[in-house]
């Protein structure tokens, strides 16, 4: 496996993880953000959907448009794009003044991603694709356990625009090693692949396989994570740092997690591996109002962030195997649009069910929504080095 680790998934690797640690010194306490400009509960889920709508829309066109305009070049235009909104934030006085940073600072993440991933499954060799795709997801929670709770600090201390210059700063300095990755030669492609089509039965249906799942359950997840740091405040009075620790932890957790999850999804086959470790997922989430004591949300809200994110590499290299190299890019698009989708109408629901019903409610859905998703983990495509499974 680590013969595939060369100087350009180095550099892509890097180049994530200071993503990762400026995203999160914003991401997690947004909402609380937003609250300080005066917007209500359904106007921070508001914010957050909206943003997600325009990331939603972009995702699976960059998907295609990579293949035209080559890798590197999307990696430099989504850097340049998330950069810039941090800088502006910091004049931001009202809460729909950020709602046009937030919808560009989501976007840019619509030409990262499938990039990143398209990268990284073209770099893997049959066998090992889950590992590597664990290996180089640590770039995500590397970057994410100090940010959350150095967010919380420095906000407390200096102010939301101190926090905003910093995550800028990253940003722009991450814009190197965009520079350093060199772009892929393209391989010469036979009549047969010229005519591949993402339309076709054969690849069609496992498509929407992918992201009927993924929609479901990051809709079940959105509604988690845009309501936790409101649910800690109101409920418990926790000041920023400790609210800040809950994120943390959960990067940490899927730290622990990757390389281990993507192991034995090579090993035992990923779509059985994806259905046993979201099995507990429903159960801990229908838990959560049982909760009263903040440590105690922790470890659960730590555990089941380890449950979902033990399937990132097993998902990922499912769909590696499932399509051929020249529709990964459409097909990464398809799942990240799923992704995108679940992450804009969970915060919807999620608002919607704590300033309308109560407190418990947005976990209460989320339970049911994941309750879901297992028999529909069980229908995904086996891949063509897991047949056995």
């Amino acid at each position: 496996m680590l013969r595939e680790f060369d100087r350009d998934l180095a550099s892509l690797f890097a180049l994530n993880l200071l993503m990762a640690f400026s995203v999160q010194l914003i991401n997690p306490l947004f909402p609380l953000y937003l609250e300080g400009l005066g917007a209500s509960d359904v106007e921070v889920g508001l914010v957050v959907s909206l943003s997600s709508v325009v990331a939603t829309a972009l995702m699976l066109p960059s998907g295609i448009l990579m293949d035209w305009v080559g890798r590197r070049r999307m990696l430099i235009l989504s850097v340049l794009l998330c950069a810039a909104p941090p800088f502006l934030l910091v004049f931001v006085r009202s809460w729909w003044m950020a709602l046009p940073l937030s919808m560009v600072f989501a976007a840019s993440f619509s030409l990262f991603v499938p990039t990143r991933m398209t990268l990284i499954a073209d770099s893997a060799r049959p066998g090992s694709t889950a590992t590597l795709f664990g290996l180089m997801n640590l770039a995500w929670p590397i970057g994410g356990i100090a940010a959350p709770i150095l967010s919380g600090l420095i906000v407390e201390r200096f102010g939301w625009g101190s926090c905003f210059l910093l995550a800028g700063g990253i940003l722009a300095v991450s814009l190197i090693p965009a520079l350093l990755i060199r772009a892929p030669r393209r391989r010469v492609r036979g009549v047969a692949e010229r005519s591949s089509s993402p339309l076709a039965r054969s690849h069609l249906s496992p498509l929407l396989l992918f992201f009927i799942f993924h929609l479901i359950m990051t809709t079940a997840m959105g509604c988690l994570g845009v309501i936790l740091p409101l649910y800690l405040k109101d409920q418990f009075g926790l000041p920023y740092p400790i609210i800040g620790l809950f994120f943390t932890a959960s990067g940490a957790m899927t730290l622990i997690t990757q390389i281990p999850s993507g192991y034995l999804a090579d090993r035992y086959g990923e779509r059985r591996f994806i259905s046993i470790v979201i099995t507990p997922i429903p159960l801990l989430l229908g838990l959560w109002p049982l909760m009263r004591q903040w440590w105690m949300l922790l470890l659960l809200y730590t555990f089941i962030s380890g449950l979902w994110s033990m399937t990132w590499p097993a998902t990922l290299s499912l769909l590696s195997e499932t399509f051929p190299e020249e529709l990964r890019g459409t097909a990464f698009g398809v799942r990240m649009t799923g992704v995108r989708m679940g992450f804009t109408i969970g915060p919807v629901i999620a608002g919607y069910l704590y300033g309308g019903w109560s407190s418990s409610a947005p976990f209460q859905a989320a339970s049911l929504l994941t309750l879901l998703g297992i028999p529909l983990s069980l229908t995904l495509p086996r891949g063509r080095n897991n047949s056995h499974c």
